[in-house]
């Protein structure tokens, strides 16, 4: 079995049923992480039978994320150039 998480419900949604199409069995859940005490920040969580190549191709492609997935994004999260002020000092 494979778990995909899901920040957004409607990507979960979106690659459930393209799952679905292609013939795997699929389940989706929420589930807390440590720490979490707002039912609104759960994951979403897909189950899908299966593990292969496939699903990983189309994790990435839906922008989800397994679980200990070591493999960095295709490109790095634009950073600042410089501290942002919050107040004018």
């Amino acid at each position: 079995m494979t778990r995909i998480y899901f920040d957004d419900p409607e990507d979960s949604t979106d690659l459930s049923k393209a799952l679905q199409a292609e013939g795997y069995g699929v389940k989706t859940v929420r589930e807390a992480f440590a720490g979490e005490d707002d039912s609104e920040d759960h994951a979403w969580v897909l189950e899908v039978d299966g593990s292969d190549d496939r699903i990983t191709e189309m994790v990435d492609v839906y922008g989800g994320w397994l679980q200990g997935d070591a493999r960095l994004p295709a490109e790095p999260l634009p950073l600042p150039g410089e501290p942002k002020r919050l107040k004018d000092r």
